[in-house]
Order: structure tokens, then sequence, then C-alpha cells
């Protein structure tokens, strides 16, 4: 297979950025005659903004398998307190979700990248997804494809650069749209003055759009882009494979001895009109070594997807991760506030906890009121005692309550950026943290914040129920 190096769109705006498609159609046919891959192969024009998110995705993962972001996630994230209290201590299986999940991850982006090859002139780009499916069944070389080469860093370098120019180029399409609004409206309220403002405005923003379409995605070819993406998915992936194999048997050992099947060469000659080339040769000789490489899902329940195989037992499984996270988080907030706690705030708090959590709490509540009813020239010393204990409780559960939420953003379709650093791992997160073992710390500190609130300065404030 010979591989040539030849955004932010949110559904709301699609519009904004169709209008301008027709005008682009000979900027971008021009661009794409002179390109080195192809006279006559197309350009990504619309398609750059999906582009732009799938190298955000691939650049990201690369980031996170750097020997320093590994190194952080088995020595800081994995034995953080709140993951080895709530989630697990047991250094494989953590790994194992870990590696799953980036998996995960790099099939979503091999999966554009596949579609995205089908527009290409190259027809063995065009057979991408042929290509990944042989690298997860263990047949790929792995000489051409270090991690860290200075091939490779370039390479995430320019994909960086398209993405952040591609970004922009959203960003004007849009700015330039509003604008034109803004026009429309000013000559309805026949405000002359006016609409010369806009005209000038428009007219030097579509010379910012034509040039960002330049220098973006837009104006790259099919073939280039794909190559670029290709060759990063295969380094990912043998990347993986390298970091934990050691921990995850079902992951193919990439070894010289794959070296007899197929191969993954390159040629980086800068002097080359066509530039990078990638080439992986099919090998028809196959010997028994291979059955024993072939990859495996982590997870061997029928493909089921990560997010979906959390133990019955979890917070997942029960579907209240976000829930749980919203309500330490609020919590959290109420105990280092200095303001009270109104009453609307407090039932909407407790509406959002499940039954069972309700009676665990008033239960709860009811106990600590008797206990302490008998000892009330100590309230103040009651309520200091809680403090240092919650303080103790959220500075470990409150990190996975709010890694929750961000695992959440970073994969909610209406929020994603084309910011490149490396994303949460479901790991961190609630979501596979034991249930009664979250629940009993939430109704901890739910009890503790009422005792505060009503030992002191308990005339002006109330409990949490």
């Amino acid at each position: 297979m010979a591989w040539r190096p030849a955004g932010k769109n949110k559904s709301s705006n699609k519009s904004h950025v169709s209008r301008h498609t027709k005008s682009s159609s000979s900027l971008s046919l021009s661009s794409s005659s002179s390109s080195s891959s192809s006279s006559c192969s197309p350009t990504l024009q619309i398609l750059a903004f999906e582009t732009a998110k799938c190298m955000v995705r691939l650049v990201a993962l690369y980031k996170s398998l750097s020997d320093d972001e590994f190194h952080r996630l088995r020595n800081g994230i994995m034995k953080s307190p709140g993951v080895v209290t709530l989630n697990s201590d047991d250094e494989t299986y953590l790994l194992s979700l870990a590696c799953e999940e980036m998996l995960e991850n790099l099939d979503q982006a091999a999966a554009t990248v596949s579609r995205l090859g089908k527009k290409c002139i190259d027809v063995e780009l065009s057979k991408f997804d042929t290509a990944y499916h042989n690298m997860k069944q263990g047949i790929i070389d792995a000489r051409t494809l270090d991690f860290n080469t200075e091939h490779v860093v370039k390479t995430i370098d320019q994909m960086e650069k398209y993405a952040c120019s591609t970004s922009v180029l959203y960003a004007s399409l849009v700015g330039v749209d509003e604008m034109e609004i803004s026009k429309r409206k000013k000559w309805r309220q026949n405000s002359g003055s006016k609409i010369d403002y806009f005209n000038e405005e428009i007219s030097s923003r579509r010379k910012q759009v034509i040039h960002f379409r330049k220098i973006s995605l837009w104006n790259q070819t099919f073939d280039k882009i794909v190559a670029l993406m290709a060759q990063i998915v295969a380094v990912i992936f043998v990347r993986i494979c390298t970091v934990f194999e050691p921990f995850v048997s079902s992951l193919p050992c990439i070894t010289a001895k794959n070296r007899n099947f197929n191969r993954l060469h390159y040629n980086s000659n800068p002097k080359s009109p066509k530039g990078v080339t990638f080439r992986l040769s099919s090998i028809t000789k196959i010997d028994k070594f291979i059955t024993k490489i072939r990859y495996m899902d982590v997870n061997t329940e029928k493909n089921q997807m990560l997010v979906q195989s959390a133990p019955e037992n979890t917070v997942g499984a029960a579907g209240l991760a976000l829930r749980y996270a919203n309500v330490i988080i609020m919590a959290e907030a109420y105990f280092y506030s200095s303001k009270m706690i109104t009453n609307d705030a407090r039932e909407y708090m407790f509406e959002m906890l499940p039954m069972n959590l309700k009676q665990m709490l008033r239960g709860k509540l009811k106990s600590h009121w008797h206990k302490d009813a008998e000892a009330r020239e100590g309230q103040q010393g009651v309520a200091e005692g809680w403090k240092a204990a919650l303080e103790e409780i959220f500075e470990w559960l409150a990190p996975v309550a709010h890694d929750t939420l961000q695992w959440q953003q970073e994969r909610n379709l209406e929020q994603q950026n084309l910011d490149a650093k490396p994303t949460v791992l479901l790991l961190q997160t609630l979501h596979f943290s034991d249930l009664e073992r979250t629940e009993a710390a939430i109704v901890e500190i739910l009890v503790g914040l009422s005792c505060i609130y009503r030992y002191e300065n308990r005339g002006k404030r109330g409990g949490i129920c």
C-alpha cells in the first residue's frame, strides 16, 4: 500500500460554513492543481472540519503515550487516593482499562481516516481500512514506526498546525456570517452609514477567509492528509502495543518476528516530488506464528464498548456517575463557601439523590441529631471536627468527581474543541467506582455539611435536609 501525503463544526452552525462552500470552489481547485500529490486529487473543503477533529484526537492520543504521560498514568493517576479507594488498586486491571479506552479512541480515528481514504485518488490509500484491520491482527513491521523519531514529531507538529488554522478558518466563516446578518438588520433599519461599515468589514473578513482556506485543511488534498493521518494511526497502534503489552497479554507482540510478514516502509526524501511515500507490501506466505498474535479485545464480551462494561456493583452500571459527580461538586462548593445554602439549593441537591440515598441520609441525620442533642455546649467543637473530616474526604473524592464531568465534556459533540492535549481516562472517573463505597462517602459529606451548617451560625443557616 502506498501512502502519500498529499474542526470545529457544531450542528447548529453547519449553515454558516455551507454558505461559503460554493464561493471557494475556484480557489480550492486552483490550489489543488498545483498540489505535489496529484493534479486531479480533490481537496477536503467542507470535510476539513471533521478532519481537524480527527487530527486533534490522534495528536492527543499520541501525546498521552509519551514516556512522561505513561509514567504519570502509572505513578500518579492510578495511585491517586480517589482511584485507589473507589475504583481499584490493581495495576494490571487499571492498565487494561486505559489500554482499551485508547484503542477505542484509535478505532474511531481510524474509521474517519478510512472514510476519507475512500475519496483518495491513490487506490492503495482507499484500502486503509484493510491495512488497519491487518495491523490489529498483528501483521505489521515495527521497524519503521518508532514513536519519537524526528520524522514523526514533524508530522505531529504539522497536524497541529493544520488543526489550528482550520479552527481559525471556522471562526472566520462564522464571523462573516454574523456580520452579514447584522448588515441585513441595519439595512432594514435604513442605517446607511452602518451598512457601509459592514460592507468594508465583511470584505476584509472575506479576504481573511480566503487566506485561511489556503493554509488550512480546506485546501489540502485527500491523498496528502489521509497519508499523514494513516502513518500516525500506525505509529500510535505500535506504541500502544509496546507500552501495554507487558500488562495486557491479549495485545499483539510487536517484535522482530513480525518482520517476515507485511512490511510498512517509508521514504522521507524531501527531494521527492511526491514527498513522503508509504508502502505496505502484501506477503502471501504466513506461518503459524501469526495465529498466535491475533489481536483480541481486552474486553471479550462481544466487542462491548468500555463504557458499557462496568461491573454491576459500580456507579457506572447504575447510571449514576454524572449525577453523583454533580452532587459531590455542589457539596464541595458549599463546604468551601462562606455563603448560606438557600432552601431552593438544599432541596435541589437533596432531590438529585436516588430514593435509597435519601432514606440513608435521613436515617444518619436523625441519629446524629439525637446523639448530639445532649451536647449543646460543645456544638462549635462538633462543627470543627466535621470540617476537618470533610476536608480530608474532599481531598480524594472531589478530583474523581471533577474528572467525571471533564470526561463527559470532552466527549460532548457540542463542546468539542481543537485542543490536542491528553484527555481524562474513564478509569479516573466515578464510572468504575464501587457503588456502595461511593454512596457511603456521599452520605458522609452531606451529613457533615448539615452538621456544620446546624452548629455554626445555625440561626442563619439550616441543614441539607
